[in-house]
């Protein structure tokens, strides 16, 4: 039964490689202290706060440091296999913010989305858009003020020239387009400021976007790691990271396209900071949108649990939870990637 366990963990693990493209290549391992004094290992020299005392190996097979799985057993047993799947699942944060993500081998992988790791692009691209229409507009109403401006300029000129003489009924409209135009000023004024303060986070945002760095994983019981990136896909919201030289909880997957509409499902995640948060649902079927497959569900999927996992009520993994159709009319449409597209890179048949 063994030879049979290590054989299939060997094949998971080539396909979640097969299935991604590579981010780096793996050079030296290094093994550090982080701020809280946990041992961490990482390929990525970039996040080792000191190198100078890091210690440098070629691998980490051989030495296991610490069973997760079993410290995180003790300090929140679980009553049922969807806190089983919740003891394996993670929060991920780093300079865009938080997202959430899941062990899905013993030896460390993590499966998340890409935009948890690189941020929502299409999200970026959208805001820049508005921004630069914004911008046009705050323009062009800029340029009406000017003219306004210049033709009252006209206007006071030539009734200053007649003195006493000037006509009552034109000093009368010039006060009123006077007050006007000076109303005007100052509601443009504070769209302006709002949208320079718009404009200075959006570019901060995209820095970020640029150079996203240090990305962590908080467990169940509070405790952080820092984690790389092994690979991101190019066609799918996928990321795969790993936490070195652990032995660690992870969730087994299942196949969506047996299931019957209606079974209960529970997204796992960390949504608006709420760590390790449970919501239910149901499998409300398999959808094709943009040339790719999800599995829908109402099941709550917030800000904060992309990357998570849609898990059976046996605690096997479904799905990654990926996004949500959003609007003042729409409620519990979630949908997630199903798990045997990050396993083998191959969608599933729609039946």
């Amino acid at each position: 039964m063994k030879n049979i366990f290590y054989i299939a963990t060997a094949l998971l693990l080539l396909f979640l490689v097969l299935g991604f493209h590579e981010d780096r290549c793996f050079g030296k391992i290094y093994k550090y202290k982080d701020k809280n004094g946990n041992w961490c290992f990482t390929d990525d020299p970039s996040i080792v706060p000191d190198l100078k005392k890091a210690e440098e190996r070629n691998s980490i097979e051989t030495e296991t440091i610490d069973d997760l799985k079993r410290s995180l057993s003790e300090i929140s047993p679980p009553r049922n296999k969807v806190e089983e799947a919740r003891n394996a699942t993670v929060a991920i944060k780093n300079s865009l913010g938080m997202g959430s993500g899941f062990f899905i081998t013993e030896d460390g992988y993590i499966l998340t989305n890409k935009h948890v790791i690189k941020g929502d692009e299409a999200r970026l691209k959208q805001e820049e858009k508005r921004l630069n229409e914004e911008k046009t507009h705050l323009d062009k109403e800029h340029q009406a003020i000017l003219k306004k401006q210049e033709i009252l300029k006209r206007s006071k000129t030539i009734l200053d020239s007649q003195g006493k003489y000037a006509p009552a009924d034109l000093l009368a409209a010039y006060f009123v387009d006077k007050r006007e135009l000076d109303l005007w000023i100052k509601r443009y004024e504070r769209r302006r400021k709002t949208f320079d303060k718009r404009l200075t986070a959006f570019n901060d945002l995209k820095q970020k976007f640029r150079y996203p760095y240090d990305n962590r994983i908080i467990l169940t019981d509070g405790r952080e790691f820092g984690v790389s990136v092994v690979s991101i896909s190019y066609r799918y919201d996928l990321a795969l990271l790993r936490l070195y030289g652990y032995r660690c909880p992870f969730i087994k997957p299942t196949a969506s396209h047996k299931l019957e509409h209606g079974t209960p499902l529970y997204a796992i995640g960390s949504p608006l900071k709420l760590m390790h948060s449970v919501t239910s649902g149901i499998y409300s079927g398999l959808r094709e949108i943009s040339q790719q497959r999800y599995i829908q569900t109402n099941a709550q999927i917030n800000p904060g649990n992309s990357g998570g996992p849609l898990v059976t009520k046996d605690g096997k993994v479904l799905g990654i939870n990926t996004w949500k159709v959003a609007g003042p009319r729409v409620e519990g449409v979630g949908f997630a990637i199903p798990v045997n597209v990050a396993l083998t890179g191959i969608p599933p048949r729609v039946k």
